[in-house]
């Protein structure tokens, strides 16, 4: 499946949060996410310089639990197709990711809200070291244009008083690469 998604900065999730509340949708209570994502190591900063069809490995831990994530970039950094599974030992995949020629490049901590908005998915996130954002995705099939689904998703957060000259098009692991380099 194709992930799809629009990422917004915000100022205030407590009143984002308070309007979804009224349309009728309910979030998740705040889940803690810390994600490790890796690179090649004969590529540092690989995520920097992402382009069409480069590949991002993560290792996310959230509730006790652990899952892989892997996208492989489309036709920008907020189009990927996306692969992830529940890992029941975190450190033997780190190990093999090791092994496979990869290495921990980045680390993003947040605090996240989720839920469903009609077909798509939410989420209010408070982002250790980069401030408040809220995201809508769509999963789509493959062959999906993207810049319909933004436009769909664009007008999806116009509804909540959202405007899209706050839309943040890196990821919050290009953001922290990019507040160390």
């Amino acid at each position: 499946m194709r992930e799809i998604e629009i990422k917004l900065k915000v100022e205030n999730l407590g009143e984002l949060a308070k309007k979804l509340s009224e349309r009728g949708y309910e979030l998740s209570d705040p889940i803690q996410q810390h994600d490790i994502v890796y690179s090649l190591k004969d590529k540092p900063q690989r995520i920097e310089y992402a382009k069409e069809g480069d590949i991002s490995i993560r290792i996310r831990r959230s509730g006790g639990k652990a899952e892989l994530n892997l996208k492989q970039q489309q036709s920008n950094e907020m189009d990927n197709l996306e692969y992830e599974t529940e890992v029941k030992d975190p450190e033997a995949m780190h190990q093999i990711l090791l092994k496979l020629g990869y290495v921990p490049e980045v680390e993003v901590k947040k605090i996240r809200r989720k839920g469903k908005l009609g077909p798509y998915e939410i989420c209010l996130d408070e982002v250790e070291r980069l401030g408040t954002f809220v995201e809508l995705e769509k999963l789509a099939p493959d062959n999906t244009d993207p810049e319909e689904i933004r436009e769909e998703l664009f007008r999806e957060l116009e509804k909540l008083g959202l405007s899209r000259k706050d839309e943040e098009t890196r990821g919050y692991d290009n953001q922290i690469l990019q507040l160390d380099i």
